[in-house]
């Protein structure tokens, strides 16, 4: 499976968006580990499926934020 990459600062955007207040905050609201966001922030690469996952997470969170009249960011 072809593996993409996560654009640079997006996983900063992220973690602002949700409040993170560590790695390990904006690891789990990722579903992944703190290693692997290590990885990720150093240029690893994820599959098609797991950067949906990140993706739909995302997405997800700006809709409740919208649904509850609260900024995403």
């Amino acid at each position: 499976m072809k593996e993409v990459q996560i654009k640079p600062g997006a996983l900063d955007e992220i973690a602002n968006m949700i409040d993170a207040k560590s790695d390990a905050d904006l690891a789990g609201f990722l579903g992944i580990t703190e290693k692997q966001l290590e990885s990720l922030r150093y240029g690893a690469g994820l599959d098609i499926l797991q950067a949906a996952e990140i993706v739909k997470r995302r997405e997800a969170h700006i809709r409740a934020a919208e649904l509850l009249n609260r900024p995403a960011a």
